[in-house]
């Protein structure tokens, strides 16, 4: 009865997984969509929160050299930096729409 029990699930999983293709190019945008929304909320966004404050950790932390790094002209180490290491990951966790990763069904 437990081997049922583990393999109920994964044998349901697997009969979901492996549906046959959209009948047509809606189809498929609307099943696509809902998988990103998905991945997004289960995976990417919390991987985008730490990243974004691995960034934030990481930019004071090289902010002394960032400083030195913008002694000589242009005079935008920090604008780079921030823009680099907190900029890109909070805009792709918080500013980006849900579920938009710029991929299309083929």
């Amino acid at each position: 009865m437990k081997i049922v029990k583990l393999a109920l699930p994964l044998v349901l999983l697997a009969a979901v997984s492996t549906q046959p293709a959209a009948g047509n190019a809606l189809d498929c945008k609307i099943r696509t969509d809902a998988m990103n929304v998905m991945t997004d909320v289960i995976v990417i966004r919390p991987v985008g929160v730490a990243a974004t404050l691995a960034g934030g950790i990481l930019f004071v932390g090289t902010s002394p050299l960032t400083a030195l790094a913008s002694i000589p002209y242009p005079h935008d180490s920090f604008d780079r930096v921030g823009a680099i290491l907190v900029g890109a990951p909070y805009y792709y966790t918080f500013v980006r729409p849900l579920g938009e990763f710029g991929n299309t069904c083929r």
